[in-house]
């Protein structure tokens, strides 16, 4: 899919990215992002094009071999156990390929659970133990508590759209947040949105239920 979106990851990401250094969960939304954005993809293809003129042009080095390569081409000859898998594809539409791969791996079974009136989330498991990665629905016009951040929060628009304070958020958009970056976040009424999220850290609920809440409030890395 092809767009021009606002809302963007930054260049220091997009060089790690192409450079494979970006960790899991963060890599996992620069992906989604890219799935709609030509703007960066265009961007990582240059990236990774300077990258492998340096690798070109790079000299290189010796190694002792000690019988490396046939062990390596041995495991490679080695043949490879069949994994059945009988659960039912649930790719969606218009979604990136890497969260739908997600979302039929064999450890995955997204559960939507109701956060409030007007949201769900369905935790999803990546193998990285830094940031908890979730898909996140808002029902259409539903508006989420009022919330500041503890860590860092890396979300994109796979569905529909919302905005807040700061902006309008539509299909692609990658919204960074940090802590102090106080928001509440709005469904568009046209129809649900969902987001895919990568949180470090909980959020912090502003509102008087906050101050019981916030104490019990957790993220879990998978």
């Amino acid at each position: 899919m092809t767009k021009f979106l606002n809302h963007h990851p930054s260049s220091e990401m997009l060089v790690e990215f192409s450079a494979g250094t970006l960790d899991t969960a963060t890599s996992i939304c620069v992906s989604a992002h890219l799935h709609f954005c030509k703007c960066c993809r265009n961007e990582v293809a240059r990236l990774n094009e300077i990258g492998a003129q340096l690798m070109y042009e790079a000299q290189p080095e010796a190694i002792i071999d000690n019988g490396l390569f046939d062990k390596v081409m041995a495991q490679i000859d080695q043949p490879q156990p069949a994994v059945e898998n009988s659960r039912e594809k649930t790719d969606i539409s218009g979604f990136p390929t890497h969260v739908n791969k997600l979302l039929n791996d064999a450890q995955n079974t997204p559960v939507w659970k109701r956060l409030s009136s007007s949201m769900e989330v369905a935790k999803l498991f990546t193998g990285q133990s830094k940031f908890e990665v979730a898909l996140h629905k808002i029902c259409a016009g539903g508006v989420t508590p009022k919330h500041d951040h503890r860590g860092l929060e890396y979300t994109v628009v796979l569905k529909g759209s919302f905005s807040d304070e700061k902006s309008v958020y539509t299909q692609g958009d990658f919204i960074i947040r940090e802590p102090g970056d106080v928001h509440q976040p709005m469904g568009a009424k046209n129809g649900e949105c969902i987001c895919l999220s990568a949180r470090e850290a909980p959020i912090k609920l502003k509102s008087i239920l906050g101050l019981i809440l916030n104490p019990w409030l957790r993220v879990n890395p998978s």
